[in-house]
């Protein structure tokens, strides 16, 4: 009988872990993971419905679904060669920020700023600036 509570309550813990929002932790190496692959669909899980979007030839304001296919395009005409973060941090208004270096043809530095929307950091600016 013991035996049958302890697996109840570490199963109630495993499912209340799980449901929890992503750290700010997780989702920046979830935004490394995904700048590093090039990979547009991973990364658009952490766009904000509307988000900021700059690299070279575009500087706009567009939708989560316009934004994933603008980042669609840019990595298929600049594949990932390596990315490297070079620094996070937080600034006011529950806002976080990463640096970084992201290379393919050319070399492009990095400015990623995520706001907290309702528990869950989400990117709300984008901005691949030509080195």
């Amino acid at each position: 009988m013991r035996s049958l509570l302890y697996i109840v309550m570490i199963q109630a813990v495993l499912i209340a872990g799980m449901s929890h929002p992503l750290s700010a932790q997780e989702v920046t190496d979830q935004v490394n993971k995904a700048l590093k692959a090039g990979d547009a669909a991973s990364l658009g899980k952490y766009f904000n419905s509307s988000l900021d979007i700059s690299l070279p030839g575009t500087d706009e304001s567009m939708s989560k679904s316009q934004a994933i296919q603008v980042m669609k395009s840019f990595f298929k005409d600049n594949p990932p060669k390596s990315y490297s973060e070079n620094h996070r941090g937080s600034s006011r208004e529950a806002t976080k920020y990463i640096i970084g270096t992201y290379k393919s043809v050319k070399t492009y530095k990095t400015y990623i700023l995520l706001k907290e929307k309702e528990g869950i950091y989400l990117i709300v600016q984008l901005q691949f600036e030509e080195e």
